[in-house]
């Protein structure tokens, strides 16, 4: 009878259990043993992925919830807490609201968790009330540590990062189990120096300031000791925000006044964070954002504090990191080695990995005249330099990077104008037949005159076009342009049947969706066959996507008009792109030109494009020739056309016009 009994209530315990609107996790000796339906839901997870996971360790491709939970519920055993208020922000964060965690069990071999969505369910019973309670929003890895409703009001309540506790202040083994077996005897470890107990009011609260940032005298909010969460600390990463580390370094500056110092300031920006966003939503980046964090707070000592700065930036705060400017800087390329070594180690979501890298900047700060937001400008300043140079990389701060940065800013604004003031023209440098010496077609060439009449170099101003996007309305005019400048040689009797016009075409302007009407409407409006233009790309053009490269290739072709591949020779010079991209014509770089009578590499190098053009049936121009001895070693190794100094730089239209009539 007794063993039907207990079968019963087994059935009966599992059947309450699977039924139960609220979550149940069981842990034995930390392990997760027992789920029931409910708490999977809330905490979107699969039960395979629950079952057997453990609270000593969180795996980056758990799901967020359940490593906030499981820090919290790290947090609260060591601390002696039976229940906190927890909201957390990922997953079904938006429906979840609040949620009461009663922890239950003896505390060490057994831990009964209990979840309950406060916007459905009444509150736990408890001496205290729910609104006694202090309601945790957090990135779910932030505990709410409560010692008594006396605490709460009094508002000595304090909040500490979890991920702090985790890595910093874990009760070493042995210590911890008699920890969770004794709430009034358990013990925090502070990087295994600094202990306290719970009942420890003072002491707690020195040591959870520290491990909240303030050890380098984060600022307090004015009603309570400890800090204003919403004021101070990131809602997604919970990492302390912009505003306390600025505050951080503010004080640090101060205190420093007298003697010598010197800090660092390490700008973390994640490269190309925004594909993950716009390939698999904002929420997947979010989270992996959160696991950035965590993995970047690894290197985090006594003497710094990480921050979220904002979207994929990361700022890590270090004092007194070398006794001089050469010790500071070897120490802080060292730090940022190892943050882009963590950076690069896979981060899992959702059944995917990614492998990032992150282009970190550096200002070391030494000086007294420092304020905290110009250290913070040169560390922003110090990035965008690292990107400049092909990102996953290191630069450190130095004043020509800011006046190299003010110069492109001022470019910038007078390229604006420019555009307004019609301040561009269109140079030709004329295309030359290696067989008979005659003009065939030229290349059209955007140049900048300004109203003081001073030519800018287009290395300069083209990538600031192209970054700013002003490449594409310019673009547009050099096509209506070119074609313009050939009905007039048409109409003067000056342009050939088979004579072409070179237009170099950006990636930009190329996925522009306008382009193939532009290029059709300027055809039409002055009345020219497209076979006169001949459009110019470079081969990083079909690195993202070749398919629709190739489409959009075709249909301009369609229309009569040609492609040729430019810089042949430099970058990625993929013969894969010879033979699937529909080009016409093959451009050597200048760069295996301009001494290749004299350098029988690049002669080589030379001979080899021009034999894989003619397998491919393309016609070759050589750029950039500038003397006769490169003339005849491209006239004896067979090379179609040519253009350069020797026969002419790029000239104005009317001096082209010439050219053609000569």
């Amino acid at each position: 009878m007794s063993l039907i009994s207990s079968h019963y209530k087994s059935e009966l315990y599992q059947s309450l259990l699977e039924c139960s609107p609220s979550g149940t996790l069981v842990f034995v000796y930390g392990v997760c043993v027992e789920c029931n339906p409910r708490a999977l839901e809330i905490l979107s997870c699969e039960r395979g992925v629950l079952l057997g996971s453990s609270l000593e360790d969180s795996p980056l491709d758990e799901p967020l919830a359940l490593i906030g939970l499981k820090e919290q519920i790290n947090t609260a055993l060591a601390l002696g807490r039976e229940r906190f208020r927890w909201q957390p922000r990922f997953d079904h964060a938006d429906e979840m609201s609040v949620l009461d965690i009663h922890l239950g069990g003896d505390g060490g071999r057994q831990v009964v968790v209990t979840l309950l969505p406060q916007n459905e369910f009444s509150v736990l019973p408890s001496v205290d009330s729910a609104e006694d309670l202090p309601i945790v929003e957090t990135g779910a890895n932030q505990v709410a540590l409560l010692d008594s409703k006396a605490d709460s009001l009094a508002g000595l309540t304090e909040a500490v990062p979890a991920h702090q506790i985790d890595s910093q202040s874990r009760v070493v083994a042995g210590e911890r189990k008699a920890s969770l077996n004794s709430a009034s005897s358990a013990t925090l470890k502070v990087n295994s120096r600094q202990a306290f107990a719970p009942g420890d009011l003072d002491s707690r609260r020195a040591v959870l300031e520290k491990l909240a940032g303030s050890a380098i005298h984060a600022p307090h909010h004015p009603l309570n000791p400890g800090l204003d969460r919403d004021i101070y600390f990131d809602a997604l990463t919970q990492l302390p925000n912009r505003q306390l580390l600025i505050e951080s370094l503010r004080n640090y500056l101060q205190e420093k006044a007298e003697e010598p110092f010197c800090a660092a300031l390490l700008l973390i920006d994640i490269d190309q964070f925004k594909d993950i966003n716009d390939s698999w939503g904002h929420s997947a980046g979010d989270q992996v954002l959160f696991k950035l964090g965590r993995v970047i707070s690894g290197l985090v000592e006594q003497n710094m504090m990480l921050a979220r700065m904002s979207g994929d930036e990361f700022l890590l705060f270090v004092k007194d990191i070398g006794s001089d400017a050469e010790e500071a800087e070897s120490n802080a390329r060292y730090l940022a080695a190892k943050v882009k070594e963590y950076i690069s180690r896979p981060v899992f979501h959702a059944g995917n990995e990614f492998v990032l890298s992150a282009s970190v900047g550096i200002a070391l700060v030494d000086s007294k005249e420092f304020s905290a937001e110009r250290a913070l400008q040169y560390a922003d300043t110090a990035m965008y330099e690292a990107k400049r140079k092909g990102r996953n990389g290191i630069a450190f701060y130095d004043q020509s990077i800011s006046d190299k940065a003010q110069h492109q800013v001022g470019l910038n604004t007078r390229l604006r104008k420019a555009v307004d003031n019609h301040e561009f023209v269109l140079y030709v440098q004329p295309q030359i037949s290696i067989e008979d010496g005659s003009v065939v077609g030229g290349e059209a060439l955007l140049r900048w005159v300004n109203t003081d009449r001073i030519t800018n170099m287009p290395s300069e101003f083209i990538p600031l076009l192209e970054a700013s996007g002003l490449i594409i309305d310019v673009g547009h005019w050099v096509i209506r342009t070119a074609c313009e400048y050939i009905r007039s040689f048409l109409d003067e009797d000056l342009w050939k049947d088979t004579m072409q016009m070179s237009i170099n075409i950006s990636p930009r302007q190329f996925n522009d969706p306008e382009l193939f009407e532009v290029i059709e409407h300027s055809l039409r409006s002055y009345d020219i066959a497209p076979k006169y233009l001949n459009f110019e790309v470079t081969e990083n053009l079909a690195i993202e996507d070749i398919d629709a490269v190739i489409k959009k290739m075709n249909e301009i072709k369609a229309l009569g008009s040609m492609f040729s591949i430019d810089d042949f020779g430099i970058g990625y010079s993929s013969m894969v792109h010879l033979k699937r991209l529909p080009f016409d014509w093959l451009k050597i770089d200048r760069e295996f030109i301009y001494n290749i009578h004299n350098d029988p590499d690049s002669r080589g190098v030379v001979e080899a494009i021009l034999a894989v053009s003619r397998q491919y049936g393309l016609h070759v121009t050589a750029e950039g020739v500038e003397d006769i001895g490169s003339l005849e070693v491209l006239r004896a190794i067979g090379c179609d056309t040519y253009q350069g100094a020797h026969y002419s730089m790029p000239v104005p239209v009317d001096q082209f016009r010439t050219l053609l009539a000569a």
